[in-house]
């Protein structure tokens, strides 16, 4: 998928507990199946970095869904997160953007384990975030 146009190539994301840092497009060196973006992901799951095609795009009426796994068993179930992003505009290297977000945590029943909540397959976290958008030099 062609990595959309956000007005911005840094977006930097804080909220409880949690720091957010994604690149549309990765900063250098290239490395063969890791094309397009970067998502460095600091909270209370852990610390994790995606790239490539572990990171789903998607545009919707609410802007871009950026989408990662954290865990991902169909036997246990599948943790994902989700970022609305919306587009920005105004965004230079001398003018950075800041706006308000929201992460969503989605956890997704397993075949083995119990549902969270009886009846339910899915389960929400949101996260509100405060984001800050930048123009910046990135390294080869």
């Amino acid at each position: 998928m062609t990595t959309p146009n956000l007005g911005a190539n840094e977006f930097t994301f804080t909220g409880d507990r949690t720091n957010i840092t994604y690149f549309p497009i990765a900063p250098g060196p290239l490395v063969p199946g890791q094309e397009g973006g970067r998502l460095e992901y600091h909270g209370i799951e852990g610390n994790f970095t995606f790239t490539g095609n572990n990171i789903r795009l998607q545009e919707s009426p609410f802007g871009t869904l950026v989408t990662v796994a954290f865990e991902s068993n169909p036997d246990i179930g599948i943790r994902t997160f989700t970022i609305l992003l919306p587009q920005v505009s105004g965004v230079t290297r001398e003018n950075m953007v800041t706006f308000e977000a929201l992460g969503i945590k989605t956890t997704n029943q397993g075949f083995i384990l119990p549902p969270l909540r009886p009846g339910v397959k899915q389960t929400y976290t949101i996260l509100p975030l405060l984001g800050t958008a930048k123009e910046v030099i990135l390294p080869l």
